[in-house]
């Protein structure tokens, strides 16, 4: 799993690449608690990389919306693959994330 992270003004694009699994997910976690500490209150999950997405990976998701929304800013879902959206629906939580087909859109929401 790797994690890359772009200035994008106002925002910070996070492409997110590999399995995020249980194994990972508190290392990705405390990566992105760390921006949200930092003043980076301004997220996009860009996640065409993913290739695997577990329950803990969806908790880490929720978590740092939570943190976010408590600093008044906004995370949101880029380039999400289509079985990564089959396992959000599965769960019922495809309408708790705002998801963008491209990184630009959802710049441009911000």
């Amino acid at each position: 799993m790797s994690l890359n992270i772009e200035d994008r003004g106002k925002v910070k694009v996070v492409s997110l690449v590999g399995k995020l699994d249980v194994n990972l997910s508190v290392s990705i976690e405390a990566e992105l608690e760390q921006l949200v500490e930092l003043g980076s209150i301004n997220l996009i999950l860009e996640l065409s990389g993913i290739e695997y997405l577990s329950s803990s990976g969806i908790r880490v998701f929720i978590s740092i919306m939570r943190k976010i929304k408590d600093k008044n800013g906004r995370l949101v879902l880029a380039c999400v693959p289509d079985i990564i959206k089959k396992i959000l629906k599965t769960v019922e939580l495809e309408d708790l994330f705002e998801v963008y087909e491209n990184v630009d859109d959802a710049v441009a929401s911000f």
